[in-house]
């Protein structure tokens, strides 16, 4: 007889069963795991853009958060949704700065404790910084936002209250100490400047150590009296202005470091400076923005057109290609147009918070042929860009926007076309 024996089992054979039976009994939980994991994304998903469309009202945001817990019970737990309640709270509290969008709509993580980052946020006032009434409010709002908690304008805006009248009882004192030191009335606010660094808890040792101090910015400040300061009589005598200006940048910068630039810019406009020279005096261009003025792609407007008017002059007339500014407006504007592209990129390159603006759009009038009219739309074109002006810059705009470069009186002198210039309002 012939007896026939199964087929051999492979390892598969055995296992496949089990594997089965094990799929069917976790498949179905990690199915609903993972159901209820996509749930809960959309829910955060949801509530962004139920909180970002919310502009704030709180009527909105309830329902929201409440349909966003049903569908993912974490969030409750967060804590995100009580931090962007008590966030609409505070925009709601302080409306005229514009409410700002909730923090979980831009991905912020939970909250954290902002007690000692707003408390070291807020300037503290001193016997040199005596808070106003607005500094005060302003400071206050600040914490209340920081902690993002209304109650804590209150809390803050009385305690720089009464900071603020410490502050200024210690001032009191040391004014008193500095008049007992033999400091004029009218020299006050530069003594106190000059002691903003000396411990204050003996008024009489903080004066007699500023006195000390002060003798250094009254050098710096004689000083800068004393240095030739190039005036109209100089001018007109033929003297080197430029050296003379030169002399000044050592003073000015002791007194700029100190803090006292409002001192020398009043005493160089006083000696017939002009806006430029004041501000290459105080920020003097660097080598470095010197050499990437040579580098600039020259312009087509020579910065002395009239410079033939000058009777004792045999120079021949400058020639200008594309006619005057006005004239290129309408005949060359594409040549216009890539003069101010290469301008606006030479100051988004080259200007920085310690950048003067005058000197740098004189110096490059001067002698890289550009009209005055150009530089104040290529530097708003930089500005587009990405170019941040510090408010002394931006003052200085004020200038480059409505006036052509300005020479100071002396130097309009120099040739009779630069005082019929001076007269035609183009100096």
């Amino acid at each position: 007889m012939v007896s026939v024996l199964p087929s051999a089992r492979t390892p598969y054979d055995i296992l496949g069963p089990q594997v089965g039976q094990a799929l069917q009994q976790v498949l179905p939980g990690a199915v609903q795991q993972g159901y209820q994991r996509q749930q809960g994304l959309n829910a955060i998903d949801q509530l962004q853009q139920d909180l970002s469309q919310s502009g704030g009202d709180i009527s909105k945001m309830l329902p929201a958060l409440a349909r966003a817990y049903t569908l993912n019970p974490g969030l409750e737990r967060s804590g995100l949704g009580q931090f962007a309640l008590q966030n609409a709270k505070v925009n709601q509290a302080f409306p005229q700065k514009g409410n700002q969008p909730s923090q979980i709509s831009q991905g912020a993580q939970q909250p954290q404790d902002n007690q000692a980052s707003a408390q070291s946020n807020n300037a503290i006032p001193s016997p040199f910084n005596i808070f106003t009434g607005p500094d005060i409010e302003s400071a206050s709002e600040k914490y209340a936002r920081d902690t993002n908690d209304p109650s804590g304008y209150g809390t803050r805006q009385a305690q720089l209250n009464n900071l603020n009248q410490i502050a200024t009882e210690q001032r009191k004192e040391l004014e008193d100490a500095a008049l007992k030191a033999d400091v004029s009335p009218s020299e006050l606010p530069r003594f106190m400047l000059a002691g903003k660094n000396f411990d204050t808890r003996n008024p009489s040792q903080w004066a007699e150590k500023t006195k000390q101090e002060y003798k250094k910015v009254k050098s710096n400040l004689d000083q800068l009296e004393r240095t030739f300061i190039p005036g109209l009589g100089q001018g007109l005598l033929g003297q080197n202005r430029q050296q003379a200006l030169k002399n000044l940048q050592e003073p000015v910068a002791n007194l700029v470091k100190k803090g006292y630039e409002d001192d020398a810019r009043e005493q160089m406009a006083a000696n017939h400076m002009s806006p430029s020279e004041i501000e290459e005096t105080i920020r003097p261009l660097t080598p470095k923005k010197l050499k990437a003025i040579e580098n600039l792609p020259k312009g087509s407007f020579p910065a002395h057109k009239t410079e033939a008017l000058d009777i004792f002059s045999t120079k021949t007339p400058l020639e200008y290609p594309l006619g005057s500014f006005e004239e290129a407006q309408i005949q060359h504007p594409k040549e216009l147009e890539k003069m101010q592209n290469d301008l606006s990129e030479f100051f988004l390159k080259n200007v920085d918070e310690n950048t003067a603006l005058l000197p740098l759009r004189d110096k490059i009038w001067e002698e890289r042929n550009y009209d005055w009219q150009q530089f104040a739309p290529a530097i708003n074109q930089a500005i587009q860009k990405g170019l941040k002006l510090s408010d002394r810059q931006e003052t200085e705009m004020a200038d480059i926007a409505t006036q052509p470069p300005r020479q100071s009186l002396p130097d309009i002198f120099k040739s009779m076309n630069r005082v019929v210039e001076y007269f035609r309002g183009n100096k």
